[in-house]
C-alpha cells in the first residue's frame, strides 16, 4: 500500500486570474539596459550614508537603485528607514516625488503625470536598498536626484547627471515577447 503525502488532503490552490499589465509599471517581459554611472552621493553625515548605485532602464522607465549604509552604533529603526525621502526634477523643471508606503496609481487609470515609486527594499543592521520605479523614461537634459532623511540629519541634498545616459541605455533593453503574452 503507497504512503499518504503529508499534502494529499490540501486542496490545490485556485488558479491565479490573469493580470493586466500596464505601461506605467515595471515591465515583466523585458531586461533592462545597464546605465553606466559613478555613484551619486545624496547625502553623508555623521551617522549614514546615501546614494544612487545603479540605474536599469527600460524602453518605458526606469530603475533607481539606491543604498544607504549606517554608522555602527548608529543603525536605523524601521521609523527612520521609512523616513527617507526622493525626488526627481526633470530637465523640463517637472517635479516627481516618490514617498514610501505609497504604490502609485490604483487599478486600470492612467497617472496623470510622471511616477517614482519604490517597489523592492531590504536591509541589515549597517545598510539598506531599496529599488525605485520611475515612469516614464526622462526628457533629455539634466536629470536631478533630490534626497532628503531628516531621521539621520541628511537635509534636502541633490545630484545629477545626464539623461541621456539613461535614454541610452533604454535603447539597448531587450524586450524579450509582448507584455500581453503573460
Amino acid at each position: 500500500m503507497g504512503r499518504m503525502s503529508f499534502f494529499d488532503d490540501v486542496p490545490p490552490a485556485d488558479p491565479e486570474p490573469p493580470r493586466v499589465h500596464h505601461p506605467w509599471e515595471p515591465p515583466e517581459a523585458e531586461f533592462p539596459g545597464v546605465v553606466a554611472f559613478s555613484t551619486l552621493i545624496l547625502g553623508r553625515t555623521e551617522r549614514a550614508a546615501v546614494a544612487v548605485t545603479g540605474l536599469s532602464a527600460y524602453s518605458a522607465g526606469f530603475e533607481i537603485f539606491v543604498t544607504a549604509r549606517f554608522r555602527p552604533g548608529a543603525e536605523a529603526g524601521p521609523g527612520d528607514r521609512r523616513s527617507f525621502r526622493l525626488g526627481l526634477q526633470l530637465a523640463d523643471g517637472t517635479k516627481v516625488i516618490g514617498q514610501h508606503g505609497h504604490r502609485g496609481p490604483d487599478g486600470d487609470v492612467a497617472p496623470d503625470g510622471p511616477i517614482l515609486r519604490p517597489f523592492l527594499g531590504g536591509g541589515g543592521p549597517l545598510s539598506s536598498f531599496w529599488r525605485w520605479w520611475a515612469w516614464p523614461l526622462p526628457p533629455a537634459g539634466p536629470l536631478e536626484f533630490a534626497c532628503e532623511w531628516s531621521a539621520f540629519g541628511i537635509p534636502e541634498t541633490r545630484a545629477a547627471l545626464d539623461a541621456q545616459l539613461i535614454l541610452d541605455a533604454a535603447a539597448r533593453s531587450i524586450r524579450l515577447w509582448p507584455e500581453a503574452d503573460g
